[in-house]
């Protein structure tokens, strides 16, 4: 396990820090690649099948007889124009192993090459093509995180509206369900999140929208019918700027008639969840996936045997992490550090300045070991390029 300080520290030197600057799409993507090939090195190579979704490019996690207990259409993140295949292939293999289900995950078209709605059209082809296969509405649930979760809200609507069944049910983590900016938490947490601001999020919706108003309920959702939706688990941090996208669309939900359920972290990252060593992590994800289970019912499920009941998933073990030697040491480091930091009077901004570029070389030295010995223990497997413009 890894500390939640040590997460918020690297997000902000790494992330952050890095949209200040108002930095290029293809600057943006090369420190995606970046950080995927970290997630690859960490959490090692899902194996995945891949399969032609009406001509959506998509993945299988999870062998096929798990569709027995139902699928799983996973629509990953990444600001409409990032991507990170590993990472998204480790978390729907974590969704897998939370809910028991297969685990659909299609590669939408990314802007800026390709603005809304074309994400949302191949979220939707997806969703189609799991009910012309003849996977029952009752076995199928819909998860996404962040970009993904405003897409999984996108795909619900359009289905209610082209009169297509509802799938049992879907989860949203930390989606934004407003682009015009009207939640209070984009200003009130800009210093709290770790990973965005104002500036970050303006640069997504010029890449995402292009001409559609930020209005329009394809992007936000907020101002869609949510009438006829099915059971919704929403999961948002209490410090991001997102927090109250995620709010504001559960009071619209339940005003609706729509059961909306809502779980706010305390000071966590956006998306947490992909972050397979913070213990919130795992616990997130066990209550994802109880309420999925609670809610899909399984192939040739017994008559009189209620819904929860038919499942017989097991929590995946936690596993020791080879690595855990290494983060011991440099969050004992960091810590020291940080202490020695706010105990001490400095006489001047200079040495202020100094202290805080002492403590960024101990953060980039121990991420350098970490990704030294994580490498040698994966054999050094580097993850593919992914192609511009599509997931």
């Amino acid at each position: 396990m890894i500390s939640k300080r040590l997460v918020d520290g690297v997000l902000r030197v790494a992330v952050k820090r890095l949209w200040r600057g108002g930095p290029a799409i293809a600057e943006l993507r090369d420190k995606a690649a970046l950080a995927d090939g970290w997630l690859a090195r960490v959490g090692g190579e899902i194996a995945t099948t891949p399969v032609d979704v009406g001509g959506v490019p998509a993945e299988w996690v999870g062998d096929e007889a798990a569709a027995e207990r139902g699928v799983l259409l996973y629509l990953h993140g990444g600001a409409f124009c990032l991507h990170l295949p590993n990472g998204y292939r480790q978390l729907a293999h974590r969704l897998a192993q939370f809910t028991g289900m297969r685990v659909l995950l299609p590669s939408y078209r990314l802007a800026p090459e390709h603005p809304l709605p074309a994400s949302l059209d191949d979220c939707c082809t997806a969703y189609r093509w799991l009910i012309d296969q003849g996977v029952a509405p009752a076995r199928i649930a819909i998860a996404g995180e962040s970009a993904g979760g405003t897409l999984t809200l996108g795909v619900l609507m359009w289905a209610r509206d082209q009169g297509l069944p509802m799938p049992a049910c879907a989860v949203l983590m930390s989606p934004v369900t407003d682009f015009t900016g009207g939640s209070p938490s984009i200003e009130s947490n800009e210093d709290s999140d770790v990973l965005f601001t104002r500036h970050a999020l303006g640069l997504v919706q010029a890449h995402y929208l292009a001409s559609t108003p930020a209005a329009d309920p394809a992007a936000s959702p907020l101002f869609g019918q949510w009438a006829g939706l099915p059971p919704l688990l929403f999961h948002v941090s209490g410090s991001e700027m997102l927090r109250d996208d995620s709010l504001r669309a559960v009071e619209a939900a339940r005003a609706a008639g729509v059961d909306a359920q809502v779980k706010v972290w305390p000071a966590m990252p956006h998306v947490f969840q992909l972050i397979g060593l913070l213990p919130e992590t795992r616990q997130s994800l066990d209550e994802i996936g109880s309420f999925i289970t609670a809610h899909t019912r399984p192939l040739a499920q017994p008559e009189g045997v209620p819904v929860s009941a038919a499942h017989d998933v097991v929590a995946p073990t936690q596993e020791k992490n080879t690595m855990d030697p290494i983060i011991q040491r440099m969050q004992d480091v960091f810590e020291r550090q940080r202490k020695a930091f706010a105990a001490k009077p400095f006489p001047s901004l200079a040495e202020r300045k100094e202290k805080l570029k002492t403590l960024r070389e101990l953060l980039k030295r121990y991420q350098d070991q970490i990704v030294t010995a994580v490498s040698a223990d994966f054999g050094g497997r580097a993850p593919a390029d992914p192609a511009p413009g599509r997931a």
